[in-house]
């Protein structure tokens, strides 16, 4: 009895962390929108969303032994790869627009409307299918599209103060 009391605190001190990097993104995941990203650079938005939001988590439910927890960390690696991208271009536009500081509130306040238009979209998703495994994966797949979607029209607007 003692040895399986002991096993089991053990696996509740390593599972949070396996199950952290779960969510975690590989190098290949980033290195797969990188490229992506280099090799649609200069075309419009709309082509570039639908060419390379996905290529993380579109193949989720299609992998070997996928369930619900497995679809929804790799959204969710997805969603922070662009998260990622999304301040670093934020931040990029913010440090255009240090001598614009009516522009730069304006496009602070942009992202923050953003945020809270991306949460009430994703969580629509979480209540339409409330109570089932479906809602986690619905409103994770909402949160890494829009965040991609919003991350490549911020890479736009940081682009735009180049002219």
């Amino acid at each position: 009895m003692t040895r399986l009391a002991f096993a089991f605190a053990i696996f509740a001190l390593v599972s949070p962390a396996l199950a952290q990097q779960e969510f975690e993104p590989t190098a290949a995941e980033r290195a797969t929108i990188a490229q992506c990203l280099e090799r649609t650079a200069g075309e419009p938005e709309l082509k570039q969303m639908s060419d390379c939001i996905g290529l993380i988590g579109d193949t989720c439910a299609d992998a070997p032994g996928a369930n619900t927890f497995t679809i929804v960390a790799c959204h969710a690696r997805e969603q922070k790869t662009w998260d990622e991208h999304l301040n670093d271009w934020y931040g990029e536009a913010q440090g255009r627009l240090k001598d614009q500081p009516g522009a730069a509130a304006a496009l602070k306040d942009a992202q923050r409307a953003w945020i809270q238009f991306r949460d009430a979209k994703c969580n629509y998703w979480e209540k339409l299918y409330e109570g089932g495994t479906f809602a986690s994966v619905a409103a994770g797949d909402c949160m890494r599209v829009e965040t991609g979607r919003r991350a490549l029209e911020m890479h736009g607007i940081d682009d735009d103060l180049d002219h």
